[in-house]
């Protein structure tokens, strides 16, 4: 979406060059300081884009770089935005054009609901002001908090610089939300329904525009598109529930709920004790998924998709995850752990990192394949997850481990573990 009151920066290298020309000249005659002007005046603003030259704007973000273009600035001292000093270089300053830097630190109507929106050039003249308005950034999105979203379902979004939001884009053609927004303060949080019609085969991921500009889409801002599964504690296969899928909690913790937490579909895995301090070891924490039998439990299909040849670090594991506690999950990992031909390999996901309320809501986690290490063994290629350990057993565990040294009180259900192509 190209709005064309907003203004994104640019390099002023043109303009710049222009403008020193005509310093130059003026400079033959005489020194600036020397030269007599009246007060100032602001006729417009545009960017350092030459493209842009005759163009006028009434805001910008943060990081812009702006051209003040008017008359008799000669002589300026200061440029303010929102009473905020921007700091003038006079390399940057002829007697119709000033070209200054919105910094980071200038107040916006966002942080600041009483900010002037206004834009101050001073000169030993005089001043000139007119209305402006100083944008943040573009959006961008950390998190989706759960992925694994159906229409009618409120999604959540963390982030940064959530303002003044115009639209969602969701997977789809022409599948968008214009309302219905709920934001914080500090906008770093976004909420809002998904809408029906979702649509994964061109792309999976979450796009947010505001008035700043449309945030980057990348594998944090995806959503579950329906493949890779490899356990939803329903659905029989080579994993078959609730007994017969590898070894650790018992198969009665799989059910619908758990004491503070609902289930997103169906079942899930269920965890309900003192987790033990000091890395202590119980089964009841563990998820290990296998088929004894030797039969795949990874999947392969679409197979373009879940090549073998294709590199570890484009294939995400992901779970979805929800706590019910009221105390201090700070120093809970979630271990995810893989034995290879090459050893066993491992990655300890910080759940106070992740999770923002242990309320029992769900969150999703996910960790790049090769991510998960011993020492300098990595996993290179997806085909060395489908070929298992040295006996070609397949096998995927996930265990909680607490690793303060007091034992931590807590009901943690998990779902959907999944293998997700992340990059293409």
């Amino acid at each position: 979406m190209n709005i064309i009151k907003n203004i994104t920066q640019s390099s002023p290298s043109m303009l710049v060059a222009g403008m020193l020309m005509a310093t130059v000249f003026l400079g033959a005659c005489q020194e600036e300081d020397e030269i007599s002007v009246g007060p100032p005046t602001i006729e417009r603003v545009r960017t350092t884009d030459p493209t842009t030259a005759d163009s006028a704007f009434t805001s910008a973000t943060l990081g812009s770089t702006i051209a003040i273009l008017g008359t008799n600035f000669l002589g300026t001292q200061e440029v303010y935005l929102n009473d905020y000093p921007l700091g003038v270089n006079t390399a940057y300053v002829t007697n119709t054009n000033v070209i200054v830097t919105i910094g980071d630190s200038v107040p916006t109507v966002a942080t600041d609901p009483n900010v002037s929106n206004k834009l101050r050039l001073v000169t030993k003249s005089g001043e000139s002001i007119i209305e402006f308005q100083t944008l943040p950034p573009a959006p961008q999105i950390l998190q989706v908090k759960n992925q694994y979203l159906k229409a009618g379902d409120k999604m959540t979004l963390f982030g940064r610089y959530f303002y003044f939001v115009d639209t969602v884009y969701f997977p789809g053609e022409d599948v968008f939300v214009t309302s219905g927004f709920e934001t914080n303060s500090s906008g770093t949080s976004l909420s809002v329904t998904v809408p029906d019609g979702l649509d994964f085969s061109e792309f999976q991921s979450i796009r947010v525009v505001t008035k700043s500009g449309g945030s980057a889409t990348n594998r944090n801002t995806q959503i579950y598109n329906g493949k890779g599964m490899v356990a939803d504690f329903d659905t029989d296969g080579a994993l078959k529930w609730p007994w017969d899928w590898g070894w650790g909690m018992s198969g009665d913790m799989i059910q619908s709920s758990q004491p503070g937490i609902e289930s997103l579909d169906g079942d899930f895995g269920g965890m309900n004790q003192a987790f033990p301090a000091n890395y202590g070891w119980n089964n009841d924490k563990v998820i290990n998924l296998t088929n004894w039998g030797g039969e795949q439990i990874f999947p392969t299909v679409p197979a373009d998709e879940y090549n073998s040849s294709a590199p570890s670090a484009n294939f995400d594991v992901r779970f979805d995850i929800a706590i019910n506690t009221t105390e201090n999950i700070t120093g809970l990992e979630l271990q995810i752990w893989f034995p290879s031909k090459n050893g066993d390999l491992s990655y300890n996901i910080p759940l106070s990192d992740f999770i923002k309320a242990t309320d029992g809501s769900w969150y999703t986690l996910s960790s790049a394949l090769n991510r998960l290490t011993n020492g300098s063994t990595r996993l290179n290629t997806y085909g060395e997850l489908l070929a298992g350990d040295k006996s070609g057993t397949k096998q995927l565990r996930l265990v909680v481990i607490n690793t303060t040294s007091n034992d931590i009180k807590a009901v943690v259900g998990i779902d959907n573990v999944r293998i997700v192509r992340a990059v293409q």
